[in-house]
């Protein structure tokens, strides 16, 4: 029985450790054309006709900077239980945005993952945006209730795989 239990836990610890690198380095990758050119990007966040221009702004200069520091703590390990909440609040943002777009029927960029107007926002794009919900809610659910080791103690006591 605690053969099993030491199995769960490891197996808890791979999925938390493999879906908060893979969540970090695409909120990475994400964040970076949008840094590069904030006034595309602002172009994408008008074109969803959800926010003023003084929202709009803000959201367009913040949503960059807070995906790029989630990416990092994610990669990183640092305050991984917050990274991983904020992670899963934004995928929510994300996809009400998206499913309201859809069903208005904008025919918009998505602003996702680069400023072009070839990414275009489909149900595909609504699909993505939950399944990064699921991810990051277990993830997190995981982290605070499942309680995985990701230091150097749980990784001596076979908890987690060393990193």
């Amino acid at each position: 029985m605690k053969l099993d239990r030491m199995k769960f836990q490891r197996v808890i610890s791979y999925f938390v450790v493999i879906t908060r690198i893979g969540l970090g380095c695409m909120f990475l990758w994400s964040s970076l054309p949008k840094i590069r050119q904030p006034y595309d990007f602002l172009s994408d966040v008008y074109s969803y006709e959800l926010v003023g221009p003084k929202l709009g702004l803000l959201v367009a200069m913040t949503m960059p900077w807070l995906e790029l520091l989630v990416g990092i703590c994610l990669v990183g390990g640092i305050f991984i239980s917050g990274a991983l909440l904020v992670s899963a609040g934004m995928a929510v943002m994300f996809t009400f945005v998206i499913s309201s777009a859809l069903y208005r029927g904008l025919d918009i960029s998505c602003g996702c993952f680069s400023t072009s107007a070839a990414d275009k926002i489909s149900y595909l794009t609504l699909i993505r945006a939950i399944f990064i919900f699921l991810v990051s809610g277990a993830a997190y659910l995981a982290v605070v209730f499942l309680n995985p080791r990701s230091d150097n103690e749980g990784a001596s006591r076979g908890l987690v795989p060393a990193v």
